[in-house]
């Protein structure tokens, strides 16, 4: 394996398109595998300041040395339940222990099929165990660094976002 790459101050790893692809190919891949679900990528954009409003969400630390970040994939309700049913084939009306389980094992999942990417091409990163924040939430990022933002539309018209902040 190669050496990580050289990480520049002033070149934010978020701008790199592979970064990008490795998220978007995780979700993609993730989704298609274990849940027989389409999920269209929308625009990518940079937000400064992270103020996730959400129902439950996977969230998994991100280290690969000088790197350090997070990974949050944000549902909103009809887009987990979405989700479910087409990988339970049961519909489900309330979050609850099994949607929380589902939403960390698809962040485990999406963030093991990135992580491979990344690595293969020089990066570190090291495995994670994912967190489930679920409830009505309001989360704020306490460090310096832009986040990217990766929105997804699923067929029943919900969304979601995939949401990747590092810190050099």
């Amino acid at each position: 394996m190669s050496a990580a790459p050289k990480v520049v101050p002033e070149a934010n790893p978020l701008f790199d398109k592979k970064l990008l692809q490795a998220f978007v190919d995780g979700v993609i891949k993730t989704l298609a595998t274990i849940a027989q679900t389409e999920a269209k990528v929308g625009k990518p954009f940079i937000e400064n300041e992270l103020t996730e409003k959400g129902e439950i969400a996977g969230m998994v630390g991100m280290v690969a040395p000088p790197l350090k970040g997070t990974l949050l994939i944000s549902f909103k309700r009809e887009a987990i339940f979405h989700i479910m049913e087409n990988m339970l084939g049961e519909k489900h009306t309330e979050i609850n222990t099994e949607v929380s389980d589902a939403v960390g094992e698809l962040t485990n999942m999406i963030y093991g099929t990135a992580k491979t990417a990344l690595n293969q091409m020089g990066y570190n990163f090291e495995m994670a165990i994912p967190s489930v924040i679920r409830g009505e939430f309001i989360l704020s990022k306490s460090t310096k660094g832009a986040t990217l933002v990766i929105p997804f539309d699923l067929k029943n018209s919900s969304t979601f976002h995939v949401k990747v902040t590092v810190q050099m």
